[in-house]
């Protein structure tokens, strides 16, 4: 069955999210500059990547129900301020300006311009909030290639279910097996599609591999074209 859409997942496959989180870091220290005692930018950095750990935190390290908050109040109690915000400030500011410092992942954007031309229906399968995912994508100015965005909030079931990855083939009017699936994470992206029924390409270089697995490999976005049936 030839393939007919491409179905990515967001955090480390279309966005890089440590230098995502990296851009943030430096807009808040220049927003918060005259608060701040003297310049944190490296610690800033580094309180914001151990709660985020590639956007899989572990949850002993959360403090409140989202990344957001626990890191606005990591932030808080862990810099040192002349005038300190609130924490709901801080965490407001993540969801204001977090996706529009979103960096994208090297490749990304003429990827996606060639699989449009190439008439390719395009998704994205992420879990997390859904006003979150929407505003990485403006951020990164990918968001008019997408047909559909499914989040886990909006779906109301979260990789690795196989049931978010049929609700978008179902949305996009394509049996499965007409879908290929990119994402970096081994259990979350490559063995949910699978288990799907979608043909699934790893985008290795951020998670070890958990357990063997047949599964097509990829280094660098723009090597996906060998695996797609043109």
């Amino acid at each position: 069955m030839a393939i007919r859409a491409v179905l990515f997942d967001l955090d480390n496959t279309l966005t890089h999210r440590d230098l995502s989180i990296e851009a943030y870091s430096r807009y808040l220290h220049q927003a918060y500059a005259q608060s701040l005692a003297h310049d944190q930018m490296t610690a800033i950095t580094a309180i914001i990547q151990q709660i985020d750990q590639g956007g899989y935190p572990q949850k002993e390290l959360l403090t409140h129900p989202s990344i957001a908050a626990s890191v606005a109040y990591a932030l808080q109690h862990q810099l040192v301020w002349m005038h300190t915000p609130h924490v709901d400030e801080l965490t407001q500011f993540w969801f204001k300006h977090f996706g529009s410092c979103a960096v994208p992942m090297l490749g990304a954007q003429a990827l996606l311009q060639q699989l449009k031309q190439h008439g390719f229906k395009l998704g994205v399968i992420s879990n997390g909030k859904h006003q979150s995912r929407l505003n990485i994508l403006q951020g990164l100015g990918f968001l008019d290639y997408f047909d559909v965005v499914h989040s886990s909030e909006l779906v109301g079931v979260a990789k690795p279910n196989a049931e978010i990855f049929l609700h978008t083939a179902q949305a996009l009017h394509l049996a499965a097996q007409e879908c290929v699936f990119v994402g970096d994470h081994p259990v979350n992206d490559i063995q949910g599609a699978q288990q799907a029924g979608m043909h699934a390409v790893w985008l290795q270089g951020f998670h070890a591999k958990i357990q063997p697995f047949k599964v097509a490999k990829i280094q660098y976005l723009a090597e996906l074209w060998q695996h797609l049936e043109l």
